[in-house]
């Protein structure tokens, strides 16, 4: 981009790419939120819950952590609970046995899929506003962006942040032969 897209001067929440972001997240948690009401999990867990249950191998809470972006603390509450009901199992690392990790027991996956139901009508609903041509760039956008925002906080720190598989629905669909 030769000229830059922002200046001080025009600069503002309902045009920032940050604030426009984190306010959608917040409200659509809100929205997850109270569709979880009447289920056995929060939203909160349940994207624990998902977010293990695609990882082929157990994962550290910290990396966890990061990828939920969600404070270590609270996230260790939440996993000391779904360890409890017997969604979550702690495990010694197989790379380093002083480390522990993360995974998902069969109970869980099946939480986490009922779970699901909840989101994509939520999600339905929400993509109701949009023709599917625009949901597909928008998606393709932000996964544009993450990537962005990920190589830039690889490079101001020390520990790379988690890559995060970017296919939308349809490239998904498309790879198993429309399977999915």
């Amino acid at each position: 981009m030769a000229k830059p897209y922002y200046t001080v001067e025009t600069l503002e929440p309902g045009n920032s790419i940050g604030y426009l972001v984190k306010r959608c997240g917040g409200l659509m948690t809100q929205l997850a939120e109270r569709r979880f009401e009447s289920t056995s999990v929060s939203f909160t867990q349940w994207m624990t819950l998902m977010r293990l249950g695609f990882q082929e191998e157990p994962i550290s809470a910290t990396q966890l952590s990061e990828e939920l972006c969600h404070d270590m603390g609270a996230l260790t509450r939440v996993v000391d609970e779904l360890e409890r009901r017997g969604l979550v199992r702690r495990e010694r690392s197989r790379r380093d046995r002083r480390a522990v990790e993360l995974a998902i027991t069969a109970a869980g996956r099946r939480e986490a899929e009922t779970g699901k139901r909840a989101i994509v009508e939520l999600m339905n609903e929400l993509a109701e506003h949009f023709s599917a041509t625009e949901l597909d760039a928008l998606v393709g956008l932000l996964q544009r962006m993450l990537g962005v925002l990920q190589s830039a906080a690889e490079a101001n720190a020390s520990s790379p942040v988690p890559a995060v598989r970017a296919t939308s629905p349809r490239q998904r669909k498309a790879k198993s032969g429309g399977l999915s």
